[in-house]
């Protein structure tokens, strides 16, 4: 079974998909020093792949993931607080799904996205009540808030660009998280 740190790292690239070593200890809040090294064991197990400058994860690091989830996330406590938490989220999930498309297809408008950032910060708020239940999910609140700076000082590609760490990709991989800590599948 993986370590917590391996798993902190391959779960973020699990989420992610596709990353640099630098992209994924920004992820996983760890240094590239510590990265590194478990990108290399992953990468001569045939969990990774190393493009070069990209990794991505491969079907045996898939499962090594879900194993994981299955395997360590089973107390009932953490199971409930979490399932309660993801019944609120899913109604945020909703209007913040229907925001993200409304902004996309008004070009942009100013007071959607207030809204969408209004919706971020809700959830940042609600996810310091599981943080207590699952400590890594504090990375998602440093990400979002990084995010929202970016789009409040006018970088409009940190609200939905899927190429950057935007509030998009990182709601998409809180979503993925919670979905896999309750043993779920992904509907939408």
């Amino acid at each position: 079974m993986l370590t917590e740190q391996e798993f902190l790292v391959l779960n973020s690239l699990y989420l992610k998909k596709m990353t640099s070593v630098c992209g994924l200890a920004d992820i996983a809040g760890l240094s590239v020093g510590e990265v590194q090294p478990l990108v290399g064991r992953f990468t001569a197990q045939n969990w990774v792949m190393d493009l070069g400058d990209e990794l991505v994860i491969q079907p045996g690091g898939m499962v090594e993931v879900e194993s994981y989830y299955r395997e360590v996330f089973t107390d009932p406590a953490l199971q409930d607080g979490i399932a309660q938490w993801y019944r609120r989220f899913e109604t945020v999930n909703t209007r913040f799904i229907k925001l993200v498309s409304d902004w996309q297809q008004s070009d942009g408008d100013a007071k959607v996205l207030d809204r969408i950032v209004s919706t971020v910060e809700r959830l940042i708020n609600s996810i310091g009540e599981v943080t207590h239940l699952v400590p890594r999910y504090s990375g998602y609140v440093r990400r979002f808030e990084r995010s929202i700076a970016k789009v409040d000082r006018g970088d409009l590609d940190f609200v939905c660009t899927p190429t950057v760490d935007s509030v998009h990709n990182i709601w998409f991989e809180l979503h993925e998280d919670a979905l896999l800590l309750l043993g779920k599948e992904r509907t939408e």
